[in-house]
């Protein structure tokens, strides 16, 4: 007897390997599957504005990168002790409002040289909610704790993702034509919105993807939000808050990924720079002893191994 619903998984056309660049762009599970791509030796630019949720921040955050438009000193906020961007998230954050800049400039900078050479573009999509200041509809990319009579927020309309995100998409690829892209929603629970207000906002996002993936070549989806949904289906496989993937569930949705996306070779590889991670996590009780002085030499002619495989695909 089979105790869950299996999401079949079917090998994607093109296969992402070590000689590739990964831009990975959305909600915090993008976090998660960017992290896994890193200690797996894949060359990746995670979140270059931070976790971002909705899809209208996320294409802005593209559009600002493609144009290489750069963040002013009016573009950023004062919030208690802590200068902000209303278009990043909070982890972008500074006493010092030119420093702020100067940081966000910078990411901007290099974000704009590695899409522009990057093979796959990754995006998660979180919500279909977006917050505004009232003042001017400003679209919030987080609310950095602002008074919330400051802000509203409405839901997107399928057509808006749609219009906004291939029009995005179509702007990449004038300056990366062979870009392919990778559409997925996060099975994170935005439950502070209401129960249903987030399945709304989820079935809203299943549409908005499905009418994208139809309409852009070399653009597929990757059913992550399902994966948990319906093959997890269990609260084992959450976090303490109940909403978030256990690292268990994070680690199976990996698996599936790369089922999905990775050669038997990749595969591989990537076993191989797990154990790298994993060697390198190893904490030395005495950093002088003979034994400790080993494990670095094996860590040493691993790394120059992985070296050399990687210099053959490129």
């Amino acid at each position: 007897m089979n105790f869950t619903t299996q999401i079949p998984i079917f090998k994607h056309e093109n296969n992402i390997s070590h000689k590739d660049r990964i831009m990975l762009l959305g909600s915090c599970f993008t976090e998660n599957i960017g992290n896994k791509l890193s200690i797996n030796g894949f060359e990746t630019l995670i979140n270059p504005f931070g976790i971002l949720y909705n899809p209208f921040s996320i294409c802005s955050s593209l559009n600002r990168i493609i144009d290489l438009k750069f963040l002013v000193s009016e573009d950023l906020v004062k919030v208690n002790e802590f200068w902000y961007s209303y278009e990043h998230h909070g982890v972008f954050r500074d006493v010092n409002r030119d420093n702020l800049l100067q940081t966000i400039n910078l990411g901007i900078t290099k974000a704009n040289i590695f899409l522009k050479e990057t093979n796959w573009l990754i995006i998660t999509l979180g919500t279909a909610w977006i917050f505004f200041l009232k003042e001017n509809n400003k679209i919030l990319g987080n609310c950095h704790k602002l008074n919330p009579q400051l802000i509203d927020k409405r839901l997107l309309t399928v057509d808006e993702i749609v219009e906004n995100t291939n029009l995005t998409i179509n702007r990449i690829r004038k300056i990366n034509p062979n870009i392919k892209i990778i559409l997925t929603v996060s099975p994170i629970r935005h439950w502070k919105q209401g129960y249903r207000e987030n399945l709304i906002s989820k079935s809203t996002l299943h549409l908005a993807t499905n009418q994208i993936c139809n309409s852009i070549n070399n653009c597929s989806y990757f059913p992550a939000y399902e994966i948990v949904m319906d093959e997890l289906r269990d609260y084992r496989f959450y976090q303490a808050d109940m909403l978030h993937p256990s690292e268990i569930a994070v680690d199976y949705i990996w698996e599936k990924f790369a089922t999905h996306l990775f050669s038997d070779s990749t595969i591989n590889l990537c076993k191989d720079y797990s154990r790298l991670y994993s060697m390198k996590q190893h904490k030395a009780f005495n950093p002088e002893s003979q034994g400790y002085k080993n494990h670095l030499i094996k860590i040493a002619k691993l790394e120059e191994e992985l070296y050399e495989k990687r210099n053959k695909l490129i």
